[in-house]
């Protein structure tokens, strides 16, 4: 009887098909580890923190300075803000923001006793009606701004709403 030699890497011999499912197995799990972990980390932050840019809890002065890059607004009629002043619930104010001035890029929302008082912020292409309407959550009774960018300049509407259930807590 004549006996056949079997090398490691032939298939036939003990485990040689188990150690290969096994090399595969592991240098996938492996593989895609890697691909989780650089997932999990996001992209590279090419900007600043938004702890940098972001104004501290409930400060609307600091928010104002920070986002119109420390630049006074003005009242003006030609801004058009349609919101309650008595909103039965802060979870839901409805607001409608209309700009009639002339190249208006921008449209910024805020909230001085929000926690976080930019609301919202809209970009407008050359052209575009700058109107906007959302709903809005107010924590508590206070001002609520209408501020739009247009020529370079911030002009705006100032609204007192009464809030009489909360909507940020």
């Amino acid at each position: 009887m004549r006996t056949k030699h079997i090398s490691p890497s032939d298939s036939q011999a003990p485990g040689g098909p188990r150690r290969e499912f096994l090399k595969v197995l592991l240098g996938w799990l492996a593989w895609t580890s890697g691909w989780n972990r650089a997932l999990a980390a996001g992209p590279p932050n090419r900007v600043q923190p938004p702890s940098a840019r972001r104004p501290a809890a409930g400060d609307i002065d600091q928010a104002l300075a920070l986002v119109l890059g420390g630049r006074a607004w003005l009242p003006n009629d030609a801004v058009r803000m349609e919101i309650p002043q008595l909103a039965e619930n802060g979870a839901i104010v409805p607001i409608t923001v209309e700009s009639r001035l002339p190249d208006t890029r921008r449209i910024l929302v805020f909230a001085e006793k929000n926690p976080d008082p930019l609301l919202a912020e809209f970009h407008f292409e050359p052209g575009a009606d700058p109107w906007v309407t959302l709903r809005l959550k107010l924590n508590e009774t206070g001002p609520v701004l209408a501020i739009v960018e247009s020529g370079g300049q911030f002009h705006g509407a100032k609204t007192i709403v009464k809030v009489m259930l909360g909507g940020c807590g």
